[in-house]
């Protein structure tokens, strides 16, 4: 994998490339990277490495990490939901000798 070109601090974020080919691949190696050990965040302006001690950077940080969290837990409570319904048609014999057609 290539070295991210990423900056530390808010001061001077990278922006998303305009190319969704390349914004695709960038969040794909940003992604990689953060679980591997480094922390980059998205502040809406841009990418940055945010910096210990930055007050700007630590609430940035705080942030982003809130963010995640709620979607993490969107995600799984719609997964549990799905999962539960399954199980309800499946228990109830809902949809058995269905065609399969729509419409």
């Amino acid at each position: 994998m290539e070295e991210l070109n990423i900056p530390y601090g808010h001061e001077h974020p990278l922006p998303r490339p305009s190319n969704p080919y390349r914004d695709r691949q960038l969040r794909k190696q940003i992604e990689e990277a953060n679980k591997n050990g480094d922390c980059i965040i998205n502040n809406g302006t841009g990418y940055f490495r945010p910096v210990p001690g930055n007050a700007v950077d630590e609430a940035e940080l705080t942030a982003y990490l809130a963010s995640e969290l709620h979607r993490a837990r969107s995600i799984n409570a719609k997964r549990m939901s799905m999962k539960m319904t399954f199980e309800k048609w499946r228990e109830h014999g809902v949809l058995i000798g269905n065609s399969g057609k729509t419409g």
